[in-house]
């Protein structure tokens, strides 16, 4: 009986809490009306801290999306209620109203909750995508710690080396939030599970294409650099830790393999012979015969290496020459890119 109580009394708390969510989702959506733009923004601001209690207001939300003052803050009300939001949003595309159709559609975008959509929305989708690559611009998040660089102008063979599928335009911004969630595990027709990966390829920048992926950390130690530089004329691997600490840079080149190659920690920590852009061990004030290995050189910043003969993704900026827009390919075919979850920026 006192199990039965307790149960009673955690079912009518959950009740009572959820009661006064939709309370505060729906006097937060009646500010959303108000003339003012504080006003607005506060409703906005209130309804994210509710989470996916803000549902009920979704539809109060969705048309700010369209205005371009209130457009970030319904964003994050979008992510705040998470995939909570999808099924309402697939009503309103397939149901209306109208006016909130195409709203529902970035918002769809916005969530990656784009599974349930109809051949026709996912039409009008990937317009939405290629009008945004029209003037993909460089988003403000950050880059990942680890890439992979080829030519620009041999980068298609990139796609077969590394048996990646099923390829679809991306802008910047979708490429790198989709790096927050670019694996998936999903079911083989025989039951078993199949984990696949998401590889985002960058517009051609300043003569050279990135690949992000954490399915490409170690691709120097399993052939696939080697793979990657056979197709592409050449390749490069760059990886550096959260902390600046530990660096990795691999060079490799069509019918040479890796040419040269330093990892911290490893031992030895070079491989192959200093390049002719790499400034000599004798250059650094306490060098002393012996002190490093015979053919070190200066350069074990794997950040200062890809600025020198790539492009180091940080210091790209507005003058940056860039080119053609990014893909998402997927290591398994046939899975369809909205097996992952999270939030893709647009």
């Amino acid at each position: 009986m006192e199990n039965r109580t307790e149960q009673h009394s955690n079912g009518g708390n959950a009740a009572a809490k959820a009661a006064a969510g939709a309370r505060a989702a729906t006097a937060a959506a009646a500010r959303l009306e108000d003339p003012s733009p504080e006003v607005r923004d506060a409703a906005l601001a209130a309804l994210r801290g509710l989470g996916t209690a803000a549902l009920p207001a979704l539809a109060a939300v969705l048309p700010f999306l369209g205005e371009r003052r209130e457009e970030y803050s319904a964003c994050r009300v979008l992510e705040a209620i998470g995939p909570a939001a999808v099924p309402e949003l697939l009503a309103v595309r397939a149901d209306g109203p109208g006016r909130l159709r195409r709203h529902a559609l970035h918002a769809l975008a916005h969530l990656g909750g784009c599974a349930g959509l109809s051949a026709r929305d996912r039409a009008a989708l990937e317009r939405l995508v290629r009008v945004k690559l029209l003037d993909d611009l460089l988003p403000d998040e950050m880059w990942d710690f680890h890439w992979v660089a080829v030519p620009g102008g041999s980068y298609e063979a990139a796609f077969e080396a590394l048996g990646l599928h099923d390829r679809t335009p991306a802008t910047l911004a979708m490429g790198l939030s989709g790096r927050v969630y670019d694996e998936a595990v999903v079911a083989r027709p025989d039951g078993t599970d199949l984990t696949v990966h998401r590889v985002f390829v960058t517009p051609e920048i300043a003569g050279w294409r990135l690949l992000f992926g954490t399915v490409l950390v170690n691709c120097p130690d399993d052939g696939r650099l080697e793979r990657l530089a056979e197709a592409c004329g050449q390749a490069h691997y760059y990886f550096r830790d959260c902390y600046e600490d530990c660096h990795h840079w691999a060079i490799a080149e069509r019918g040479r393999g890796v040419v040269r190659s330093f990892q911290t920690y490893r031992e030895p920590a070079w491989t192959g012979e200093p390049l002719p852009w790499e400034e000599p061990q004798t250059e650094d004030p306490l060098w002393e015969p012996g002190t490093f290995e015979p053919n070190a050189s200066l350069e074990s910043d794997s950040r200062a290496v890809a600025e020198r003969v790539t492009v180091d993704p940080e210091e790209i900026d507005g003058d940056t020459p860039m080119t053609g827009h990014g893909w998402f390919a997927l290591t398994a075919p046939g899975v369809g890119h909205g097996v992952f979850p999270g939030v893709l920026s647009i």
